[in-house]
């Protein structure tokens, strides 16, 4: 399922916001809904983020009511549904806005209300006292007033909008929107108790635009209300992110697995542990032993991996500083791999990574092994002797992995081998699976 889906009167527009979401992370598509709005059920199942455009800007409002609705019954169900419109406020801003509400209420059972935020920083467009302005001046003083199907002889907002439909609108203010967030959050509470549509905000930056959508969102807990966006596209981004839909499919934590008593691979692992996100964690050992306790050590890697987000990366290691360097017999370097990749794969059974990162030749093999990897597949060196690939073979066939010797590199190579894995796990997040077949042949 997809977590938003955009309803955009034009192509060009629909792009923008498509790049928009794009840039918080979500996988966004565009697709046109203009005659086939049921392809927007083939899309939502592939992509974060599902941009239709219904090519609506100068149809008939009534059209152009009916097309957002269609597009919206065709993607249902998602977290987010957006109405996409101009930023000079031309074409059917009333009509779409009321459709979407509409429509959105119909399949919840639920009330509905739009933030209506009509800002877009970036291309200077802001809204000051509930007005829209192109490069500083109202839309009525620019040349879109000249406009030759849609003349915009007002920047009221919240009267653009009444023009096509009958919404009951009420205005943030920019000293709300700048002010104590407490005050905010009660002014916009005030304003869904007394039963409003749509909530139209001053902004003239993306901070105000966070603001705003964080206020509403905190203003609507404890009521049974659904949120719809109806702006250019920043101001559903904001939304988005307030509702935590931009972190809706990042995947799993990366994990680091270090079977390596080098004094290079101790920097390495230090040189990590004061990176952001990134958790190491001493592997527990057998009494008066170097040998890892099996149980203990997959108690800890679970409790880790569970509290873990997508964006952190949990280390475990047999050794981070002088302390844990002893001498051993030669079966106990036997077994500390190996026991070490028992506790691995118990885990990863039962937790998702997106990655795997394991320093020390002899642990690369055991927690190969215990994956039941046939091999690697190499697609290229991180750094010389640290190489990326994926796993072959095995119930953990495509896993991403970065291996190295634990004398390989200087104090800068695990982050460099972490940093190459995180952005190939999220090259393949991002790679969208093919269509099911429409048609049997």
């Amino acid at each position: 399922m997809a977590s938003v889906l955009v309803v955009a009167d034009d192509l060009t527009g629909g792009n923008a916001t498509a790049a928009d979401f794009a840039a918080v992370g979500l996988r966004a598509v565009t697709a046109s809904a203009v005659d086939r709005p049921d392809v927007v059920a083939e899309m939502v199942s592939r992509f974060d983020v599902v941009v239709a455009t219904t090519e609506a800007r100068h149809a008939p409002p009534e059209d152009a009511a009916e097309r957002a609705r269609a597009v919206v019954r065709a993607g249902w169900p998602v977290r987010l549904v957006c109405n996409r419109i101009d930023s000079t406020l031309r074409g059917n801003v009333g009509a779409t806005t009321a459709a979407v509400l509409s429509e959105v209420r119909e399949l919840t059972g639920r009330r509905v209300v739009a933030l209506c935020a009509p800002a877009h920083p970036g291309a200077g467009r802001h809204t000051i006292g509930g007005h829209q302005l192109l490069g500083g001046r109202r839309l009525e003083e620019t040349e879109v007033a000249r406009d030759a199907r849609t003349p915009m002889r007002s920047s009221d907002v919240a009267a653009i909008l009444r023009q096509q439909a009958e919404l009951t609108a009420r205005s943030v203010p920019m000293a709300a929107v700048t002010g104590p967030s407490g005050e905010l959050v009660e002014l916009l509470r005030a304003a869904l108790d007394d039963g409003v549509d749509v909530l139209v905000a001053d902004a003239t930056t993306v901070e105000h635009l966070d603001r705003v959508a964080t206020a509403a969102v905190a203003a609507a807990d404890g009521l049974d209300l659904v949120w719809v966006s109806s702006d250019p596209g920043p101001g559903s981004v904001a939304l988005a992110r307030a509702l935590g839909l931009d972190r809706a499919a990042t995947g799993a934590p990366l994990l680091a697995v270090s079977g390596s008593a080098t004094d290079l691979t101790r920097q390495q692992l230090g040189a990590l542990a004061g990176e952001e996100h990134v958790t190491v964690y001493r592997v527990p050992t057998l009494p008066d032993s170097a040998v890892p306790d099996v149980d203990a050590t997959s108690r800890l890697l679970g409790e880790a991996l569970a509290q873990a987000g997508p964006a952190d990366v949990v280390v475990l290691a047999t050794v981070l500083d002088d302390t844990d360097v002893h001498r051993i017999t030669p079966e106990d370097a036997d077994r500390i791999p190996r026991e070490l990749a028992r506790a691995v794969r118990r885990n990863l059974e039962a937790h998702a990574v997106g990655g795997l990162y394991t320093t020390g030749g002899d642990v690369t093999a055991a927690v190969l092994a215990e994956l039941g990897s046939s091999g690697l597949e190499i697609w290229e060196a991180v750094v010389p002797l640290a190489v990326a690939g994926t796993v072959v073979g095995g119930s953990w066939d495509g896993l991403h992995v970065v291996t190295k010797g634990g004398l390989i590199g200087d104090a800068d190579t695990a982050v460099l081998c972490m940093e190459h894995l995180r952005r190939a796990v999220e090259r393949d997040r991002r790679h969208v699976t093919s269509a099911e077949p429409r048609t049997r042949w």
